[in-house]
């Protein structure tokens, strides 16, 4: 396999940036905000996961001052499994929104039907399948971030302790340390954002969880509350850079990644693409297929499940 080297150029990418607090500390309005200033003249969209809350705020004066021509919405009820905030997205891109808030990314972890339950309700040897439930995650977080849009994600957040062994009086013992409030989704989320913020309970205010080297010139010293200048700030950052071309060898790979991860993951992938850019796959289109089914295959054996037939998921393709 050979690899073409050159020199790095910034990209223009869409952002994916979490906002994280508990009840009440104001992660709702501050997505908004940050929207309006991230759509520019764009549409925002919201996918409300909290029972209609989302529309609580069509009628604020501070959201209406923000987004003058309001906000398109839809409400995911039950059960939040990953899958489903994939096509979610997916529909709100494919509505020409720029950017999506999604209120609240915590369901598609511990709420009905999410990670949680996906993996105890598919026990493997009487445990938690927590392989088939992060695999079921793994491939919603690689369409996020091939998403088209900026993604704003709220995320509920409870204290957190963890127990770690320590030494008192020349024996070793077990002790419960405190270690604050922590976003309610996968260890790793916060990691793959662009941005991950999280909101203190009486002031609002943000403190800096994850920030690029780059954007740390936008927040410096003690935050202030979160506002639209802030989204623009960053929109603004994030356009300074042309948009990335389209590379066939950097959509093969993709393809191959996707198709590596099984056919609901390959299938999910070639949704996302566009008609040129089906074109630019399709003389490998029955290749990935094939690979798709194979990896179906070993993951059924490595759950210990007994081959099936394939399934006609391809035929959708």
């Amino acid at each position: 396999m050979s690899f073409a080297i050159s020199s790095a150029v910034r990209k223009s990418v869409p952002m994916l940036i979490s906002l994280a607090g508990v009840s009440g500390s104001g992660k709702t309005y501050s997505a908004l905000l940050l929207a309006a200033g991230l759509a520019g003249n764009g549409k925002v969209g919201f996918l409300d996961t909290e029972n209609g809350r989302g529309s609580m705020y069509a009628d604020s004066p501070g959201i209406q001052a923000a987004l003058p021509q309001g906000y398109q919405i839809a409400e995911m009820r039950e059960p939040f499994a990953p899958s489903r905030y994939t096509d979610a997205v997916m529909a709100f891109q494919d509505a020409g929104c720029r950017v999506l808030v999604i209120d609240s990314m915590t369901h598609e972890w511990e709420g009905y039907g999410g990670c949680s339950d996906i993996a105890e309700n598919n026990k493997l040897r009487g445990m938690p399948n927590w392989a088939k439930a992060k695999t079921e995650h793994k491939r919603m977080m690689n369409h996020l971030l091939a998403c088209q849009m900026h993604v704003v994600f709220c995320l509920r957040a409870r204290d957190k302790v963890k127990i770690a062994k320590v030494m008192k009086d020349g024996r070793e013992r077990e002790e419960v340390i405190p270690i604050g409030l922590q976003p309610i989704q996968e260890k790793n989320f916060t990691f793959e954002m662009t941005l991950s913020l999280m909101l203190d309970e009486h002031t609002h205010r943000p403190t800096v969880t994850k920030c690029p080297e780059p954007l740390l010139s936008l927040f410096q010293g003690d935050q202030p509350l979160i506002t639209k200048k802030m989204g623009e700030n960053l929109r603004a950052w994030s356009e300074a850079a042309p948009a990335p071309k389209a590379d066939p060898k950097a959509l093969a790979d993709q393809a191959l990644a996707y198709a590596g991860q099984g056919t609901a993951a390959y299938q999910d992938f070639w949704k996302t693409l566009t008609g040129t850019q089906q074109k630019e796959l399709l003389s490998r289109h029955e290749e990935f297929k094939e690979l798709g089914r194979m990896a179906d295959d070993r993951a059924r054996r490595e759950n210990g499940e007994n081959e099936v037939a394939p399934s006609d998921l391809m035929a959708q393709i």
